[in-house]
């Protein structure tokens, strides 16, 4: 017979075990590809998700400096270098010009008015009557006017009064500049980036001006105001990818120093804003934590699959054992009888191999359509299950091969290779050491690298998985003496049952290990799943909370101070949604202190923990109690069913003053939410007179104060505005006066300080109770009773405070913020004659957040956005990963359980002569199954337990580190407790142990049949 033939022959008496190989080539490259490409499309998924959902200026970044004398080469220059640095890293900018306020007139109205030079403007918006500036007939019209065309914002365009045909006269030093209003536009979603968020976008208004007026760059040639050019920089999510946005982020600061070196843009002035950044810096530190988890479901694969397939090769090798010595008396070479059987690893393992990375790329293609596949990944993977395959069988023949000729040489380990694997034990402990050293000194995967960025330490990454391989390891080197201790205390017990299968466990330690030592990496792969799962869903789950407040967080766009009657500051505008149990007003806003920056956050502190229960500040109920009884004496309440406010004001002005005095009454909602209400004009001739705010039919109201504003005085001497007598109408008996609505003081007015506030008798609350989180506490060296003194950019107003408390993070904003009362805060502002925050934001508790969140985005009549706890969790990023460590884990338990198939059939080759010395002792086949059922129980029982302690001890050492790692952003103070995903766990674990079970009972089924066979002989094996 040929070798050919030979070949041929010993392939196909041998196809079951070559079938399993193949199998497990099949499963591993599949699972591989699965695995490694699934989370590769789906960081990049979102990456793109982040970038798309990011609104405001969030989404984007801006450099802005003085229009130069020379526009067009300063364009130029500009577009040089933003071309140069951006437009690679998949960016589009476009520029815009706008000036500050320019006073103008409409007949003998005054106003301030914003003009907007931008071409992108048409793009964003929608015309809600008449034409565009660069329409021709917009040309016509204003050619007919003699003016220049300009479409106005909408809201501007009510407040003023203003229609197309409409013209407004700017003040220019060369005489009137005159504007023909051309049509009107409304922005179709302020919250897109491209606006930036500023609020004259969204209302139509700013402190001191109205517009923007949309006009060309010729109506903004030398007029009398600051105009100023930006270029706003915007990414593309389809096009971005993880090293186009770690480029992107890298160039980011390089910019405005290269916009400075340009002589043509000038350097006075020039500044970078925008959140783009940071943005960048939240998603790719979610991909890096996705990078810092995917070597643990690739390892535990591999790790798990190789072993089984040692296990089969082992398997092969063994049923082959008397052709090998047959062959090798024959003149074979160990290395023709090894390239035989790569030669068989081959044939079978390359359509094993392709089908599975096939199977794989068109599952994930079914299943998530929407990402791109990698055929490169599902080539390696195929490639790296061939070749571990075709390594491990054609070495195991080899060694086979070169055993020495005699009896049963195949079925223990020589020592050799014992000595050889001790020492494969010691290497993989040193490096789990080196590794969980490494690992536990820098308290993550993940480390800042030299760029400033959070890189993934390639050291660190592997400590979960090489723990549980040396821990594996170390528990299948003890087997032998366990194995020994156990035979000796079963042999004490009468009987066959437990002496036998103790006895048979002890003396074929060798021939149990693979199945053992795989079983072992899948249970604990499986329990460190469990526990980092459970853990990371815990503390994602928090952070969650922490980013977003209440359970929906309502933004509006376009608002920033207090300047008019405000409805939805005093009555709660959520009270009529569905499943919306508790709303509270919230101001968010930057603030200094000193020099360092710093977020804000300003609530009704004591109806915090009614919308965040347990989020980080409203965790502390002691030290919210001292904000909450601060804002309660900010200013006396008004009386229920009160309707109007009265009060007598006295000027005091010398004779002939001209001009008249506007009064307001500032009233604070149930919230701490403020709103100014017009009371009426006084002129300064009548020396006085009564004025009355009418309040909104709303609870908890309380009065602020009262404002007095002084217009048309032409410069003349100063007035002094005096208001007493303060009264309510409707409440009770009409005009009754409740006490504590005095007002002391006088506000001092003239033409260069319009405006003046009085307080009532309210506590104000100096210094402002504050609590602080813990990150920026440790950053300022701030402790509990420390004056503060901060400023906030909105409005201006130079806080005075002190720290109540310190927490590991304040809600909305996280471990460097601010948390205030909102009424303490808003009473600051007004003592301080600054601008008085309004609402940024709502949060809601719900039991149902995402369906009031869709509800709100629908039928919304205001600029706002929703967002929940879902939306600000790391679950798009992670939740992948997570899947793929469960997948791993649930791969590995498999690849185990493929393991003890090839055990059992080892069993019942090598111990078939064992059946028949039983069977003529006199052992019944019944009870000789149950020996080898016992037998396989109790090995596969052990390697379950001492998997789970394994994975329970490196979980104890890595889980709730790489559950921080994992939630990009989490505040450094912020405990991880250890929690475990118990279902998936025991589904898990039960599966895999009854699937065992009936690989046992299928065997010990084999084995009662064959020693019920009459006349049994060893020879018929």
């Amino acid at each position: 017979m040929g070798a050919t033939r030979i070949a041929f022959a010993r392939a196909a008496a041998r196809a079951g075990v070559l079938g399993s190989i193949a199998a497990v080539v099949f499963l591993l490259a599949g699972l591989g590809t699965a695995v490694v490409d699934s989370l590769a499309g789906s960081s990049t998924s979102g990456l793109r998700d982040g970038l798309a959902a990011a609104t405001g200026t969030d989404g984007a970044v801006r450099w802005q400096i003085r229009v130069a004398r020379d526009p067009e080469a300063q364009a130029d220059a500009a577009a040089s270098v933003l071309d140069r640095m951006l437009v690679p890293h998949g960016v589009a900018w476009s520029r815009s010009v706008e000036t500050a306020p320019v006073d103008a007139r409409h007949g003998d109205d005054p106003l301030a008015a914003v003009l907007l030079a931008d071409d992108g403007v048409p793009g964003r918006s929608e015309l809600v009557s008449g034409s565009w500036p660069g329409d021709a007939d917009a040309l016509v019209a204003a050619a007919a006017d003699d003016a220049m065309p300009a479409t106005l914002h909408a809201g501007a365009a009510t407040a003023l009064g203003l229609a197309p045909g409409d013209v407004v006269e700017l003040a220019d030093g060369d005489g009137p500049r005159r504007l023909v209003v051309v049509g009107t536009w409304r922005p179709l979603d302020p919250n897109e980036p491209a606006w930036f968020g500023e609020p004259i976008v969204a209302s139509g208004a700013i402190e001191g001006g109205v517009g923007p007026f949309v006009v060309g760059d010729e109506a903004l040639v030398d007029l009398p105001a600051a105009t100023v050019v930006r270029w706003t920089a915007l990414v593309d999510p389809p096009a971005m990818t993880a090293s186009v946005a770690t480029q992107l982020r890298a160039a980011l600061p390089n910019v405005e120093p290269a916009l400075r070196a340009e002589e043509a843009i000038g350097t006075d002035g020039l500044g970078a804003s925008g959140g783009l950044a940071s943005t960048l810096d939240r998603l790719l530190a979610g991909l890096g934590a996705v990078r810092a988890i995917t070597p643990l479901p690739v390892l535990l694969l591999a790790f798990s699959g190789f072993a089984a397939l040692d296990r089969l090769a082992a398997l092969l090798g063994a049923s082959r054992r008397g052709e090998t010595v047959l062959l090798r008396a024959r003149g074979a070479s160990p290395w023709r009888l090894a390239g035989d059987a790569a030669i068989e690893v081959v044939v079978v393992g390359i359509p094993a191999a392709a089908a599975g990375a096939v199977a794989a790329t068109g599952l994930l293609a079914l299943v998530r359509p929407g990402e791109e596949r990698s055929w490169p990944v599902a080539l390696l993977a195929a490639s790296v299950a061939l070749a571990g395959a075709l390594l491990l069988t054609a070495g195991r023949t080899w060694r086979d091969a070169t055993r020495p000729v005699v009896r049963g040489a195949g079925d223990e380990v020589g020592r050799m290779p014992r000595a050889a694997l001790a020492g494969g034990v010691v290497v993989v402990a040193v490096a789990a050491a080196v590794s969980l050293w490494q690992f536990r000194l820098y308290g993550s995967p993940l480390v800042t690298g030299a760029s400033g960025a959070l890189e993934v330490d390639v050291v660190a990454v592997l400590a979960p998985v090489l723990l549980l391989l040396a821990l594996s390891l170390a528990a299948l080197g003890l087997t032998r003496p366990i194995g020994g201790l156990l035979e000796r205390a079963a042999g004490r017990r009468p009987g066959l049952v437990p002496a036998l299968p103790m006895r048979q466990l002890a003396r074929r330690a060798g021939l149990y290990s693979s199945a053992s030592f795989v079983a072992m990496l899948g249970v604990s792969g499986l329990t460190l799943t469990a526990v980092f799962a459970g853990s990371w869903q815990a503390l994602d789950a928090e952070a969650a909370a922490i980013r977003t407040g209440g359970e929906v967080r309502v933004a509006y766009a376009g608002r920033d101070l207090v300047r008019g009657e405000d409805p939805d500051a005093l009555v709660d505008p959520f009270a009529a949604v569905d499943d919306v149990s508790a709303s509270v007003p919230v101001v968010r806003g930057e603030a200094r202190i000193g020099s360092d920056p710093t977020t804000i956050v300003a609530v009704p502190a004591a109806e915090l923990a009614g919308v965040a229960p347990g989020v980080g500040a409203a965790a502390d109920a002691t030290a919210l109690a001292a904000l909450a009884a601060a804002g309660e004496s900010i200013a006396p309440a008004l009386p229920p069913g009160a309707e109007a406010v009265t009060a007598a004001v006295r000027i005091e002005a010398p004779a002939g003053t001209p001009g008249t005095v506007a009064v307001s009454a500032w009233v604070l909602g149930a919230g701490g939410a403020a709103s100014r209400l017009a009371a009426g004009d006084v002129d300064v001739a009548s020396g006085g007179g009564i004025t009355r705010a009418v309040l909104p039919d709303a609870p908890g109201l309380r009065l602020l104060g009262f404002e007095a504003a002084l217009a048309g005085s032409q410069g003349a001497a100063p007035v002094t505005v005096e208001i007493g007598d303060v009264g309510v109408d409707g409440a009770g008996d009409a005009g009754a006066e409740p006490g504590g609505l005095a007002v002391t003081g006088t506000a001092e007015l003239s033409a260069t300080s319009p405006s003046g506030r009085i307080r009532t008798s309210g506590s104000p609350a100096e210094p402002v109770p504050v609590l602080l989180g813990a990150e920026l506490a440790a950053r300022i060296r701030a402790h509990p009773g420390d004056p503060l003194a901060f400023r906030l950019l909105t409005g201006g107003a130079d806080v005075d405070a002190v720290v109540a408390g310190v927490v590991p993070a304040v809600p909305g904003v996280g471990d460097a913020g601010i948390l205030a009362d909102l009424g303490t805060l808003s009473g600051a502002a007004f003592d301080a004659d600054a601008g008085v925050p309004a609402t940024t934001e709502a949060w809601l508790a719900s039991p149902e957040p995402e369906r009031v969140a869709a509800a709100l985005e629908r039928d919304r009549t205001t600029a706002l956005a929703t967002s929940t706890r879902d939306d600000a969790s790391s679950a798009p990023l992670i939740g992948p990963a997570v899947a793929a460590l469960w997948a791993g884990a649930a791969g590995a338990l498999l690849f185990a359980l493929i393991a003890v198939v090839a055990l059992v059939a080892a069993l019942a080759r090598t111990r078939f002569g064992e059946v028949v010395v039983l069977r003529a002792l006199g052992t019944p086949a019944r009870l000789q199954a149950r020996a080898r059922f016992a037998e396989l129980a109790a090995a596969l029982s052990a390697a379950a337990v001492i998997g789970i302690l394994i994975g329970a001890v490196t979980a104890f050492a890595t889980a709730r580190e790489l559950a921080r790692a994992s939630v990009a952003g989490t505040p450094g103070a912020l405990p991880v407790a250890a929690h475990v995903a118990w279902l998936p766990w025991a589904a898990g674990l039960v599966a895999f142990l009854v699937l065992s079970a009936t690989v046992g009972a299928v065997a010990a089924a084999s084995v009662r049949r064959e020693a019920s066979r009459p006349g049994l002989r060893e020879e018929e094996r």
